[in-house]
Order: C-alpha cells, then sequence, then structure tokens
C-alpha cells in the first residue's frame, strides 16, 4: 500500500466558472472533530459488516466480444446521456431558490430534505436533496457545478461509473453524491487513489459536509489502529482501498470467520468473547474515485493480513537461494518469461540445483521447496530491477508501485520472495510472515450493496466493470470543447536516441514559454533524463523539476510549479492521477502544456491520465508518446517474431507500422493483466467457499 508524507493541499478542485460569493466566515471544525448526526432510524449498524451477500454468478460464456456488444447495445437503447442531462438541468433550477438563503436557512432546509430522505425512496427524493447539496457548494466555495457535473452525481447517487474527462471536477462531484448518500443514516465510504488525495479531499470539504450537517474524517495508512473506530464513526470517511480493505479483514478476525446471525447481532452489540470491537459500522455504499485504478488495476493483488513468524531456517535458505541462483546460467538452467514476469527451469537446470543442494541443510532436501525458492531468487535477480520495482531507504527494501509511481510502504512481498529479494539487494532479512486473512478487491467490492465511482478512463475497462462488478459506465461530456493537440508517435533506435531527442524537444518548447511535463516509469529513466537534461543546458536543468516515488514528499510543491512559463517537469506516474496543474497566463496564450510521453505504460488507460494533464477544461495543450525497441512494453508484450522483423524493416516503414504494434503490446498486456485478476478472484471465491 502506498503511502505519502503529509502535505499542504493542492489548489480546489477544479469546478466550472460561476458567480463567486462570499465564503462562509466562521471557522469549521477540523478534521477529525466529530458532529452531532442527524436523527436518523437505528442503523443496521455492524450487521452489514459480515451480511451475506450473494455475489452475481459468474457468465463464463459471456467472452470479451460478447461483453462489448451487450454494453454497445445497452447504451444505444437506454441512451443514458441526454437523459441525464435533462434531470441535471432540473436540478440545476430546483437549486436556484436556494442560491438566495444565507447559511442559517439553508442549514435548516438541508436538515429538512435529509429527514424526509429518510421517510421516502431515494428516487423520489433524489433531484431535491441534489439541489440542496448544489445549494451548499455554492454557499461554501462560490463555484454552482455546471450540468456535466450534476450528471455525474445523478449516476454516482443511483449506482454506476461516471466517466468524466480529467479536470471535469470529479471531486467536486463525488462530495455531492456522498452528502446525499449520508443522509440516507448509513455509512459512505469515499475511496481514493492514495493516502495523499484522501487527507486532501477530506480537509477540502470539511466545511461543505458541516454545512450538510456531516461529519467527515480521513483513514490512510498513518491513522494509528486505535484512532480508527472513532474515524469510521464520522458520516462520511474517504480512505483506500488498502485501508478498508484492511480494516474490513482485521473486523472479520476479531469477529469470526461467519457467526450465525443471533451470534452476529450479539457481536455487534456486546464485541467479541476477547473483548474485540469492530472498528467499521458496516458496508453500505462506497464511491470509488479513479475507478479504473482501485477496481482494476489493484485487483491483480489481493490483499492479505499476515504477523511476523521468525523462521531462522528460511532465512538461511534465503541466503543460500541467492548463491545457487547466481551459479544457473540463462537458456541451459532457466529461461525467463519477461511478459509474464515468470522464471522456468529447465531439465538441465533441475539436474544441476539438485546435484548443488545435495550437501546443504535438511530444508533443501525437498526438491519441490528447492526449485521454488530458487525459481523466486532467479526471479528476483532477473525481473525485479533497483529504482524501478523497488528501492532501498534507510536500509531497507521498499516496494514502488509501478502502475502509481508511489512507495508501497506497507506491501511485502510473500512466499520467502521479500526475504530473497533483499539477500539479492545485500539487506538485512525481515522476519517472514504468517498469512491470517486475505481477501480480493473484486470479492470485497461485491458486498456492497451499492457501488458507484468516477474515473477518466473506463473506455477500455467498461466490458470488465459491467463482468465483474455489474456495473454500468457512462461517458459524460466535457463542459468545454477539448482543444488537445495529438503530434505524431516517434520511433527512434535506441534509448539513448529516445531521451536525446525528448530533451531537444522539451527544451525547444519550454524555450516557447511554453510548460512541458514529461512522464516516465521508474526512478532510474527519471534520473538518467534529468542527466542528459543537464548535459544539454547546464542552465536550465537547474530548473527541471523531477517528481518520482524517492522525492514524493515534494509532490504539492513541484506539481504547484509545473504549469509555470518555461517549466519542465520529469515525473513518474505520480503526476497522472489526481493532479491539477494550474498555467500561468502566458502559458496559456503560447499553447498550454506539452506532455511527452517518455516510456509507454502497460495499459492505454495510464497513458490516456498522464495525456489528461493537459487542455484541461477548455486550455490548450499537446502531447506527443516517444518510443525505442528497448520499452518495457514492446520487449515483454510484443511477440518475439513480430518484434525481430519489425526490427528489421527499413526505418520509415518501422515509424509508420509503430501506432499499431504499440496498441497491439498493450492490449496484450491487458489481456494478460485480466486472466491474472480472473484467476484471483477464482481462487478467492474458492477459498471463501472453503474457509480461510
Amino acid at each position: 500500500m502506498a503511502l505519502v508524507e503529509p502535505r499542504a493541499p493542492l489548489a480546489e478542485p477544479t469546478a466550472p466558472l460561476a458567480e463567486p460569493r462570499a465564503p462562509l466566515a466562521e471557522a469549521r471544525a477540523p478534521l477529525a472533530e466529530g458532529r452531532a448526526p442527524l436523527a436518523r432510524p437505528a442503523p443496521l449498524s455492524r450487521l452489514f459488516l459480515l451480511q451475506a451477500h450473494r455475489d452475481p454468478q459468474p457468465l463464463p460464456w459471456l467472452d470479451r466480444i460478447g461483453q462489448r456488444a451487450v454494453a454497445w447495445l445497452r447504451g444505444a437503447v437506454q441512451r443514458p446521456v441526454p437523459r441525464l442531462h435533462r434531470r441535471a438541468l432540473r436540478v440545476l433550477a430546483a437549486a436556484q431558490p436556494l442560491f438566495a438563503l444565507d447559511e442559517a436557512a439553508l442549514r435548516a432546509e438541508l436538515a429538512g430534505r435529509a429527514l424526509r430522505l429518510h421517510a421516502a425512496p431515494l428516487a423520489e427524493t433524489l433531484e431535491q436533496c441534489l439541489a440542496g447539496g448544489i445549494a451548499a457548494v455554492r454557499l461554501v466555495t462560490g463555484l454552482t457545478p455546471h450540468p456535466e457535473q450534476v450528471m455525474g452525481a445523478l449516476l454516482l447517487s443511483e449506482g454506476g461509473i461516471a466517466e468524466m474527462a480529467t479536470g471535469e471536477g470529479k471531486t467536486l462531484t463525488i462530495a455531492i453524491a456522498a452528502a446525499v448518500a449520508a443522509w440516507q443514516g448509513r455509512p459512505v465510504h469515499v475511496v481514493t487513489a492514495n493516502d495523499y488525495l484522501a487527507r486532501r479531499d477530506a480537509e477540502l470539504f470539511t466545511a461543505f459536509y458541516a454545512l450538510c450537517g456531516l461529519s467527515v474524517a480521513a483513514v490512510t495508512g498513518e491513522t494509528p489502529l486505535a484512532s480508527r473506530t472513532a474515524a469510521h464513526a464520522h458520516d462520511v470517511v474517504y480512505t483506500t482501498a488498502q485501508d478498508l480493505l484492511g480494516d474490513f479483514l482485521r473486523d472479520r478476525l476479531a469477529l469470526g470467520r461467519q457467526p450465525s446471525p443471533v451470534a452476529l447481532a450479539l457481536l455487534a452489540l456486546q464485541g467479541a468473547a476477547d473483548g474485540a470491537q469492530p472498528v467499521m459500522r458496516g458496508l453500505h455504499q462506497v464511491i470509488v474515485d479513479e475507478a479504473d485504478s482501485v477496481l482494476i488495476d489493484e485487483a491483480v493483488t489481493p490483499l492479505i493480513i499476515s504477523s511476523p513468524r521468525p523462521d531462522a531456517s528460511l532465512q538461511a535458505a534465503a541466503l543460500d537461494a541467492v548463491r545457487l541462483a547466481a551459479q544457473l546460467r540463462e537458456g541451459a538452467d532457466f529461461t525467463l518469461k519477461p511478459a509474464l514476469r515468470h522464471v522456468e527451469l529447465t531439465a538441465v537446470g533441475k539436474d544441476r540445483l539438485a546435484s548443488l543442494t545435495g550437501s546443504l541443510s535438511a530444508f533443501w532436501r525437498s526438491p519441490d521447496r528447492a526449485r521454488e525458492l530458487v525459481g523466486q531468487a532467479l526471479h528476483a535477480k532477473y525481473l525485479m530491477l533497483r529504482d524501478q520495482h523497488y528501492v532501498v531507504r534507510d536500509g531497507k527494501l521498499v516496494l514502488v508501485d509501478e502502475l502509481t509511481g508511489r512507495l508501497a510502504e506497507q506491501r511485502t512481498l510473500s512466499l520467502g520472495l521479500q526475504q530473497v529479494l533483499e539477500a539479492t539487494a545485500g539487506l538485512a532479512l525481515t522476519p517472514p510472515a504468517e498469512v491470517s486473512a486475505r481477501l480480493s478487491f473484486q470479492r470485497f467490492f461485491r458486498l456492497f450493496p451499492r457501488l458507484s465511482g468516477t474515473t477518466g478512463t473506463a473506455q477500455e475497462a467498461r466490458p470488465e466493470l459491467a463482468a465483474v462488478y455489474r456495473q454500468r459506465s457512462v461517458a459524460i461530456p466535457t463542459h468545454r470543447p477539448v482543444r488537445r493537440t495529438r503530434l505524431p508517435l516517434r520511433l527512434l533506435p535506441s534509448e539513448a536516441a529516445k531521451f536525446d531527442a525528448i530533451v531537444a524537444e522539451a527544451l525547444a518548447v519550454a524555450a516557447a514559454g511554453r510548460a512541458v511535463l514529461v512522464g516516465i516509469r521508474s526512478v532510474r529513466s527519471g534520473e538518467a533524463l534529468l542527466a542528459r537534461f543537464a548535459a544539454a543546458d547546464p542552465a536550465r536543468a537547474a530548473g527541471i523539476r523531477l517528481l518520482h516515488a524517492v522525492n514524493h514528499a515534494q509532490e504539492s510543491a513541484i506539481v504547484a510549479e509545473a504549469g509555470r512559463e518555461g517549466g519542465i517537469t520529469v515525473a513518474s506516474n505520480m503526476a497522472g492521477r489526481g493532479t491539477d496543474i494550474a498555467l500561468a497566463p502566458v502559458v496559456r496564450q503560447q499553447g498550454g502544456l506539452h506532455v511527452i510521453i517518455g516510456e509507454p505504460n502497460d495499459y492505454r488507460r495510464i497513458d490516456r491520465q498522464l495525456i489528461g494533464r493537459c487542455a484541461r477544461q477548455g486550455d490548450p495543450g499537446s502531447y506527443r508518446l516517444y518510443l525505442c525497441p528497448q520499452d518495457d512494453v514492446v520487449r515483454r508484450f510484443l511477440p518475439a517474431p513480430l518484434g525481430a522483423a519489425w526490427r528489421r524493416l527499413p526505418a520509415g516503414l518501422a515509424q509508420r507500422l509503430a501506432p499499431a504494434l504499440l496498441v497491439q503490446a498493450q492490449r496484450r498486456a491487458e489481456g494478460l493483466s485480466y486472466t491474472q485478476r480472473k484467476r484471483i478472484l477464482e481462487q478467492d471465491l474458492h477459498l471463501d467457499r472453503t474457509g480461510f
């Protein structure tokens, strides 16, 4: 789970231009302070925690092509966008009379609407409640949500995935929908992509929720276990998927695997026999920000609750495995499958390993155990790259989330791989851990009676969101026309030539008065690119900012300066989600932000997130993608015969084929990832039937 240091929040969420009003003058309650809850019927409370929600049965006959066809036909028949737009206009019209109310009168009006929401179905009162939320937003921030934001709030309130382009104000849309959901008297969780966004968004909307008669808190990796119960008692809780699922699993361990309904009721009232009390108030509604990242990308790995269990024999074996791996030869003793990140011993390698382990301790007498551990050592040596997959900080190994570019400080590898990787890096070994509980993110989010979310890149994930989560995705139109220019992809023969071309283009664009954002995938690439900037233009290189997992504490300061005139920022995928780069007026006049994708990602959605940093809310902008045969996505996922033939083509023909081949490589990566997520879900359902 990636954690970040506390830092100042970014600017207020991007929202449409509107008639400003004076913000509230009175001081607002601090973030962690609880507020008196609204009068509400007795909640089912912790009964939701372990309630047996029936999962939709899988549809093995519905392949991915069929999923796309069904989604297209459903969208064509329902035509949700015009209907949502008409309803959004009605909501805005209903909010107009509330704009004249002062704070006290509006607070009373909102309390009355919240009470009516208890007594009537959501469908009958939703539009009036959303109108009240819009009036509260306007009074607190001085901004009036535009129709497209209201369309998103309607969809979130009824359950669905709102695809809203970057910069369209998703954060504000979520806050309005969360307030309406919390008025129903049940807990509401807002899941963000990382701890930084959870803290930031909860702080930004404290005053808004207070006006609505609601309290808000943030639960992050830094929240102590002793404080989590109080934090989860708030009406709206901003958190991450890892923290939310972690608290859920700890509660299940405290309360027991699957108690009977009668025992569950007693546990909810009295706690477990050992005095343990559940931390969460239950599962009711969750709104997932960056839904594709949380529901799709994070779902590749299940979350595991474990506790240290020292094992001297395993730690010694990890050191032996590293020495044994160094004696094996690639091609003869083992083969590498980079696309699958898999190492496989050959028949010759198995025999050689048996001869090498003959004189070792009793731990190595099992051939299967020896092959597994040495295979992990080979994986760590050849497939886990320092400053890309992990970093060493303060003498400890910290994993890097490749999809977000952030440190995953509380995440460790399992099955002995953590110790083998530490031994490979020459670090002190941490004690092995014993698994107490595990659950996949797919299984967990399907437990919520109501699931909704937003993202700027749902298009590629639409079939999977429908098949796994039974969620429809609706593309909300942009508030203003998009003025983004796509420049032709550039293919270079080597990584060195590619980096030189990126440096030349970035310096030229910055010299014209624009701002430049260069996207890279690893700490190593960022440092290498910065060195080339220093060699090409030492004077300008001093002002280039580098943002990656190691210096994540400076994120807000670096992003705040990324839109300055002539500014160049080199950043990992950290700059791809939840950040808003404000442009200086002269930058906007000269053509806006220019985004360079220096290393294409495995998934097209990740590239689109980075591209979305430019041309926001009608601003001008442009982007270009660079590619070379050594790029990770090409090397791992383009079929070897096709890749070899492509490299032998004349430069002009290879350039013309490069975009199509990149798409093919990324689609293959997405397909393999989908298969892996499907396998994890199937394993999780099997474990759920048979017990932890």
